[in-house]
């Protein structure tokens, strides 16, 4: 193991982690989705991604892990559980990051309309379509794909919401690096990170106070056939397609598997210290060793 790489065990603080409750109700759509043109959106604004210049002597941020890659969660368990941590963040609470692998689930942003539901959301046994309170548009959560909630404070990192935007962006490009696809990266165009051509990787965040929820997913082996009902953040798929980090490798990793890798890059871009339970952190490291090494 390499001292950087064995730098992700000496970083992480052994901690207690308490059980919380992951329960919520599922929002209702009051508008019935029509078919529509597919067509690509203009560019989003971009920024850039800077490292941190924190003070070499100062002790760094700690990040509470909570993985939860074990199994899917349903889409409404992990908003409930983000609301909490959300909730005690900015009552004084620390940073935390949350990784999970959902249930299927289509999401749309808070701000967008059902023009890019391919299906009719109110017909009887419809996909579970769910309004978040994140930006962008319609995406598609699912089996194989990882998702990371960060909630993060960023008056202790950095307050710039492009910035924190790009930072998610490198963390899963370090990753994919990691697990040997260093060609992965950022669009000139548009957000998320793309790879031979497809997105493999879709961001979009709320924040509250300057405390982030939602977050960033990355494609390992997702049905991708659940992207034909719906245009993808807006991209017309011809053009822009959804990819999958898996057939680029030709492995056969899961969300479970990439979580300590993109733990950390997270803790490199972000330049924390992790907090995790010893059961966690044995079974990261586990993991870790059996990707990477």
């Amino acid at each position: 193991m390499s001292a950087s790489r064995a730098g992700f065990l000496l970083s992480l603080v052994v901690r207690g982690a308490r059980a919380l409750s992951l329960d919520t109700a599922r929002r209702p759509l009051s508008t019935t989705a029509t078919r529509t043109t597919r067509k690509t959106v203009p560019a989003q604004a971009q920024g850039l991604y800077e490292p941190l210049d924190r003070d070499p002597a100062a002790a760094r941020p700690s990040v509470r892990v909570l993985d939860l890659t074990a199994s899917p969660v349903s889409y409404a368990d992990g908003a409930a559980l983000q609301h909490e941590l959300l909730a005690a963040n900015i009552a004084g609470g620390g940073d935390a990051v949350v990784l999970v692998e959902h249930e299927a689930v289509y999401t749309l942003g808070r701000g967008a309309t059902l023009e890019h539901v391919l299906f009719d959301a109110d017909a009887p046994g419809a996909p579970e379509l769910v309004r978040a309170e994140r930006g962008g548009d319609v995406t598609y959560h699912g089996p194989g794909q990882l998702v990371a909630y960060p909630i993060l404070d960023l008056k202790k990192h950095r307050k710039d919401s492009h910035w924190y935007l790009r930072a998610l962006e490198e963390t899963v490009v370090r990753t994919c690096a990691a697990l040997g696809a260093p060609e992965a990266a950022r669009s000139a165009e548009h957000t998320g990170v793309w790879l031979a051509g497809a997105k493999i990787s879709a961001v979009g965040v709320a924040m509250r106070k300057w405390v982030t929820y939602h977050g960033i997913s990355l494609n390992l082996a997702p049905d991708l056939s659940h992207y034909d009902a719906i245009v993808p953040c807006g991209l017309d798929p011809r053009v822009e397609p959804v990819g999958a980090l898996n057939a680029h490798l030709g492995r056969d990793l899961t969300p479970a598997d990439v979580a300590p890798v993109f733990l950390d890059a997270f803790m490199d871009v972000f330049d924390v210290q992790l907090q995790v339970d010893a059961d966690t952190l044995a079974s990261l490291s586990a993991r870790r060793r059996g990707v990477l090494e």
